[in-house]
């Protein structure tokens, strides 16, 4: 496990980070995950921002793009306040239940998302993150060495994304408005609501975001994000 480590320490780009964790995360049979770093000094009740998914139904990632939908998921929040590894199951039931909670554990178990499980993540400067995996199998069912493995690799993986966040890098220049665009986005807000907080219309953001995609040689909010992060173009 040491040497993987390691080979995490001197990776200078976030998303060969995170390739590089999804790749030994399959090896070791996971079929699902996401990861998410939150704001600076931030909790994940905020628009945390999902830079990484593999193996999710893309039509419950059509309906995480939603920032109303995203933000009604408590289960990031409970596993925060927990404190360490909590199924999916446990987090449904460890606190009361709102009938909007209901509802979109009813929307997972739709969805197959049953037999996951939550990691909370820390980093550096209060950079905290959350990465779920999904065995599709209850966690007890899984070899614990993999378990551990993951759960390993996604901290040690936070740790370096955490550094590399706050790194600046030589990139494309953007205008000050295309900043203020793009660090909405990076911050998880729909363009309806980018249109709202900046006095613009819907049509008028989803132009600044072209510009940006092309800019950062992006093609979805995602890519751009990513490599925003990379870029330093933006503080979350």
């Amino acid at each position: 496990m040491q040497r993987h480590f390691d080979r995490i320490e001197t990776l200078v780009d976030i998303g060969t980070v995170l390739t590089y964790v999804r790749d030994l995360a399959v090896d070791a049979g996971v079929a699902r995950m996401t990861y998410s770093i939150t704001p600076l000094f931030g909790h994940p009740a905020a628009s945390i921002v999902d830079v990484f998914s593999h193996g999710i139904d893309e039509g419950w990632l059509a309906l995480w793009d939603d920032e109303e939908f995203r933000l009604s998921d408590p289960i990031p929040d409970r596993v925060m306040d927990f404190g360490a590894l909590m199924t999916w199951q446990d987090a449904m039931g460890w606190k009361p239940n709102s009938p909007s909670d209901l509802s979109y554990f009813a929307l997972m178990r739709k969805f197959g998302l049953i037999h996951g499980f939550g990691l909370p993540l820390y980093g550096r400067n209060g950079r905290d993150g959350y990465a779920s995996f999904d065995f599709l199998r209850h966690v007890d069912e899984v070899d614990p060495e993999s378990v551990g493995l993951v759960r390993s690799l996604a901290q040690a993986a936070h740790q370096r994304i955490s550094i590399l966040v706050d790194r600046k890098y030589d990139g494309p220049t953007l205008s000050e408005r295309e900043t203020e665009v793009l660090t909405w986005v990076a911050r998880g807000k729909s363009t309806n609501s980018i249109a709202t907080i900046l006095d613009l219309s819907p049509d008028t953001v989803k132009t600044y975001s072209k510009r940006i995609y092309t800019k950062l040689e992006a093609t979805d909010r995602v890519g751009a994000v990513i490599k925003a992060l990379k870029l330093g173009l933006v503080k979350l």
